[in-house]
């Protein structure tokens, strides 16, 4: 191995190692390669297993899990650098995997003679020590900043309650104070936490228990407060959200957290405080989700039969939230279904023998699912993009793999209440099974071949979002769709052809007519559809990213590529629309009905009457617009 001596020879900190020290790991490692997007390591692998490799040529990446299922990258390995280090020297904290991004070249390093090396060489401990330290944290620093936002997204509510609505009112202590004083004013309040302040106004620190244990346990020199308090407790202003705040908690960051206005503190927030939630039974709801380990315990919290989901709805109804948020909440949950049923899955297949996911890979779900717009009853809409795998020797058990895979978890899929797509858009099914490279050749040919199916397909497949795996994947192909339909005006054209297939029953005049002979309105296809498409379509046309209706009307707004007046109006029908399904939603489900999209005109009251048509009339206006406005330049 005297290629790899010449090379190591050359790279800090391996030219601390003597000549002797290089000779003996050169002759201990092994030549290896790795195709591209094959595993290096994977997580499921035990410490033990993983080796040692430098990476010769070629690019890698890690990945890392969330427990809300997206895969994070943190960082890429470059030719020069030793992969593995940081997996097996922190006892297997952090447990990701890495992937080759290129075909790479390693030389596997004998794990056992790395370590004698180590501790025969002080300065390359010393340097391997650091470097591992500062690995870690930049690592955990990344983590945080990256899954913070995602965690935004997880629970409405949460972000839109403020921390000043649930405080308690906030307990001072003087910083003269004894710490044997200190002690007895928790005690006396049942407090959680002191603030340590001269004028009741102004932090200068906190005491809690934790200080009041760590004075109790020593032979303290001093017991004034001020000696003993946290000088730099983590602390919210009063407009966070909530979500901010129980994040410290949850993550035991602290048990008392105050909360400051213009510096100066106005309250207290602890995990009691967080008790008033009025979503507290779908927090609930969440943990129980996560915490089930089979089918059978997963099946309970379907929507269709969970009561305490369906009380939450009815709850936020009653309260007047804005319907479509109240829909993205019930989208949430069953985006929680999905991921915790994958995770299922991935264990099954484990215990059946079928060992790991053998490239990584993206769950994606398209629709009303992808656009945060689910009912109670929504048909399973979903697909998966794999990694490139067509070059690797084993591709024949690649596609066995996530054949076997897929097919297990649209069957569970359909148990947890989520009907199979009649239509088959499905990830079972090999059309909605594609690798990067295979999804981007599926876009190509939807756009230029433009028959009626290919339009369809391209439609639905527009609108999806991934939920689950390697979003990177996601990334890519998204980038490319995105591309495609803006410099497309024929397919603009012809999408919004499609679109006009659903009309709404109108008179001359704009009235929209809701004394129909069956006396119900599917607003789904009446009303909502309408007002997607044409969103959808002006989204294409101005390269908006979004994927839901209402974020991708904000970004419309805030191009000026709609009047302000125009959104808000679109958004209140948008509200109405999800209002008025659910409600009967909630109807159907408290009487064992069949659930539908179908609202009874007879059992609306004359201002609910008022309030659908003005959102039919909305919707069968931008259907106009948007038919006028793509007419001008007809190309088809």
């Amino acid at each position: 191995m005297s290629e790899l001596k010449h090379l190591l020879k050359d790279y800090y900190p391996f030219s601390l190692l003597t000549e002797f020290q290089l000779q003996e790991l050169a002759d201990k490692a092994s030549h290896k390669q790795f195709s591209k997007n094959e595993f290096i390591f994977h997580e499921d692998e035990a410490v033990d297993d993983i080796d040692l490799y430098f990476l010769v040529s070629g690019l890698a990446k890690n990945i890392l899990h969330q427990s809300n299922g997206k895969q994070l990258s943190l960082r890429y390995y470059y030719p020069g650098d030793i992969i593995g280090l940081m997996v097996m020297f922190t006892s297997g904290e952090l447990n990701f995997s890495v992937q080759a991004l290129e075909n790479c070249t390693v030389f596997k390093l004998n794990k056992r003679h790395f370590f004698e090396i180590m501790t025969r060489n002080n300065d390359f401990s010393k340097v391997i020590w650091g470097s591992i330290g500062e690995r870690t944290k930049a690592l955990y620093d990344e983590m945080k900043n990256k899954a913070s936002h995602d965690d935004d997204e997880e629970n409405v509510h949460l972000l839109k309650t403020r921390v000043k609505l649930l405080m308690d009112p906030p307990i001072f202590v003087p910083p003269h104070y004894t710490m044997s004083d200190a002690a007895k004013i928790l005690k006396d309040q049942n407090a959680s936490g002191l603030i340590v302040s001269r004028d009741s106004s102004k932090m200068l620190g906190m005491i809690t228990y934790d200080e009041i244990l760590t004075f109790a346990s020593t032979s303290p020199a001093t017991n004034l407060v001020s000696d003993w308090m946290n000088p730099i407790p983590a602390y919210v202003d009063a407009d966070a959200f909530a979500f901010e705040a129980l994040s410290f908690i949850k993550n035991k960051l602290s048990k008392c957290i105050p909360v400051l206005n213009n510096q100066k503190v106005i309250g207290m927030l602890t995990s009691r405080s967080f008790l008033n939630l009025e979503n507290s039974s779908y927090l609930d709801l969440t943990y129980n989700v996560k915490k089930s380990t089979s089918l059978e315990d997963l099946v309970i919290h379907g929507p269709l039969v969970n009561k305490t989901l369906h009380a939450f709805v009815q709850e936020l109804v009653e309260k007047e939230s804005y319907a479509y948020e109240v829909s993205e909440m019930i989208t949430n949950h069953n985006d929680n279904l999905h991921r915790h049923m994958i995770k299922l899955t991935e264990n099954e297949m484990k215990q059946q023998g079928y060992g790991t996911p053998p490239i990584n890979f993206c769950f994606i779900i398209m629709g009303s699912q992808a656009r945060n717009e689910q009912g109670f009853r929504t048909d399973q809409d979903n697909g998966m993009i794999l990694a490139d795998y067509e070059h690797l020797s084993n591709r024949e058990e690649i596609e066995k793999y996530f054949n076997t895979f897929t097919q297990k978890l649209n069957t569970s899929l359909r148990q947890l209440g989520f009907p199979e797509c009649t239509g088959g858009i499905m990830a079972k099914e090999d059309k909605w099974r594609r690798s990067v490279s295979q999804w981007k050749k599926d876009i190509q040919t939807w756009k230029d071949e433009l028959d009626a199916q290919e339009i369809q397909n391209f439609t639905m497949f527009y609108d999806f979002r991934p939920i689950y795996g390697d979003f990177s994947l996601a990334g890519e192909v998204r980038t490319f769709l995105n591309e495609k339909a803006q410099h497309s005006k024929t397919l603009q054209q012809l999408l919004m052809k499609d679109a006009l297939r659903f009309k709404i029953s109108a008179h001359p005049f704009g009235l929209i007519n809701i004394k129909q002979k069956n006396k119900k309105i599917n607003v789904k296809k009446t009303g909502l559809t309408q007002i997607i498409y044409s969103t959808r379509i002006n989204a294409i046309k101005y390269g908006v990213n979004e994927v839901s209706t209402i974020k991708r009307l904000n970004a419309l707004k805030n191009i000026q590529a709609m009047h302000p007046r125009d959104v808000e109006n679109a958004k209140t029908a948008l509200h109405y629309l999800h209002y008025f399904r659910l409600r009967q939603n909630l109807k159907e489900l408290e009487n064992n009905d069949h659930v539908s999209n179908e609202i009874p005109i007879h059992d609306l009251t004359k201002e609910d009457r008022m309030k659908l048509k003005e959102a039919l009339q909305v919707a069968h206006r931008m259907q106009q617009v948007t038919k006028i406005s793509f007419n001008r330049n007809r190309v088809v």
